[in-house]
Formats: C-alpha cells, structure tokens, sequence
C-alpha cells in the first residue's frame, strides 16, 4: 500500500463516496450491463490501493446482494453484468475480501439447484404468450402503413404508435405492447397508492415516454435493409439489440410493480391489524349476559 500520511484521511471519505456510487451503479437498471459493474470498481480498486483496506469488505458484501437480485430471475437480460461481477468477485478476494469466496460458493449451489441457466431462457416466453392474450397477432405487411390495434388498452399512451408500425420486428411489437400495459399499470399503482413523487413513478414514467420510445426510434433510423440482418456490435443485429433493451426496459418495470406490491401489502396488514384491535373490544362490549329465570333457578 502507498502510505500518504496527512492525506490518508481524504482516501477514507473518497472511500465512503465509493460504496455510494457502487452501489447507485450496480442496483440501477442499467446495472445489467458489464459496463456499468466495470466502472463501479475502477474507484474501488485505486483507493484499496491507496490506503483504504477496509473498502473491499462492504463492496463485497453489496456483490452478493447483486448476486442475488440479478441471478435468481430472469437473468438472461443481466448475463454481462454478471460476468463482470464474477470478475469483480475474484478482484476483491484478491484486495482482502477472501471471505467472500464461501458466500459465492454456496450461493451458487443454490443458484443451480433451482434451475440455473434455465432461468435465462424463461422470459421471452412468458412476455409472448402474456401480450398475445392481450392483443391478436399483427398480420405481416411490406409496407410500413400502420396497422389498427384491436385492443383498446393497448393503443393508448405514448407508444400506441408503435404497436403496428411494420417496420418493427415482431418480437420488439410485443415487447412494446407489454410496455405500454405494464408501465401503465405502475403509473396507476403507485397513483393510487400517493406515491406519485418516489423514484419509481418517474422511472416508470421515464420508461413509457422517453426509453423506449427513444430505442424504437433509433431502430427506425437504421438502413431498412441492414437493421435485422447487418451485425452493429457483438454480433447482433439492430434488431437483436432493440429487443435486449426493450427486454431491460420491460424487467425494470415489473421491478416498480412489485414495489408496489410490497408498499400496498404493508397498508393492507397495517389495516388489517387495526380492525383486529378496534372490533375485538367492541365484540366484548356488545355482548349480551344470559338471564336465568328464578324458577329454573329453584329447580
């Protein structure tokens, strides 16, 4: 380690403001990128080296919560960042965090143990056959005149323009048409729960009107003869590359609605518990004595 003397002190804040921002990185949506996880650590491993040895430990432990909110789902759409992560792991066993290795080794047991790379394969067919109860299948077309949407839910909001544009691969339609349903369903949750100024009304906000509509319009602006065909980076096509970020898009949603999830269940016990107090008493209260006549009394 290098020793700075009177400017150690300045490593150990830097270091506080490391974990904040690995932590913003890596449990953001675009924390499934192997990009993002890479950056994150860059800070990490220079001021471990600068002084600050004691930093490995809680990045680790913040690893394995990454580990387990990114592996034990559909884990496809997070595969580099997971990579990364592994690589990330190995870094900080080699920086002091050797605990770190029982953790991992036990959680990937389990990871295997309850359906491991399968779970990566599991997505794609549950966001198909979810949109086509929503909406029949859009007939293909040459052209690129839209085609009517039967359901009525599903051609409202921002990208009800895109749902029969013919010029989008039939997989990216899909995924658009459960956008469009899902994003609406979590604006509509956390509205009705006042939870209209938290982080995840504006992101699922952000996600309906400016993400997806900005990757499908950057599909568009592709050659019409390349975009499904023509290799952009990795060896996937526009195509392939619309559908990973819509699919992103789509997880990080389902994240929001589950929130609300949890947020309406804690209301709904908290209420539950105050019937059980309040109505409990008042049975108590209103319950009636048994009179015995005198006579039976005698008998």
């Amino acid at each position: 380690m290098i020793d700075l003397g009177p400017l150690a002190w300045m490593v150990h804040v830097a270091a506080a403001f490391a974990i904040a921002f690995f932590a913003q990185s890596v449990f953001s949506p675009k924390g499934r990128e192997a990009r993002v996880v890479i950056r994150a650590m860059i800070p990490v491993v220079i001021l471990t080296l600068l002084g600050a040895g004691w930093l490995p430990h809680p990045v680790a432990g913040m690893l394995i919560g990454y580990f387990g909110s990114r592996a034990f789902g559909p884990w496809g759409s997070a595969r580099g960042g997971l990579i990364a992560a592994v690589i990330a792991a190995v870094v900080l066993m080699q920086l002091g965090a050797s605990w770190l290795l029982f953790p991992l080794f036990f959680m990937g047991l389990g990871w295997l143990a309850s359906g491991g790379p399968a779970r990566g394969r599991r997505r794609a067919p549950k966001v198909q056959a979810e949109v086509q109860a929503e909406v029949p299948e859009l007939p293909a077309q040459a052209t690129v005149t839209p085609l009517p949407v039967a359901a009525p839910s599903a051609a409202e909001g921002p990208l009800a323009p895109f749902l029969a544009d013919a010029r989008l691969p039939a997989q990216a339609r899909a995924q658009l048409v459960a956008l469009n349903l899902r994003t609406q369903e979590a604006l509509t949750l956390l509205k009705d729960q006042g939870l209209e100024g938290t982080e995840g009304f504006f992101v699922a906000r952000a996600i309906r009107e400016e993400y997806a509509p900005e990757a499908v319009q950057a599909y568009l602006k592709l050659p019409r003869s390349l975009a499904d065909t023509g290799v952009i980076q990795d060896g996937k096509t526009g195509a392939a590359l619309l559908a990973e970020q819509l699919e992103l898009l789509l997880d990080g949603v389902q994240e929001i609605i589950a929130g609300s999830l949890q947020s309406g269940g804690q209301a709904l016990l908290t209420h539950g518990r105050f019937l059980r107090e309040r109505f409990a008493k008042v049975e108590q209260d209103l319950r009636v004595p048994v009179m015995i006549p005198a006579a039976d009394k005698v008998k």
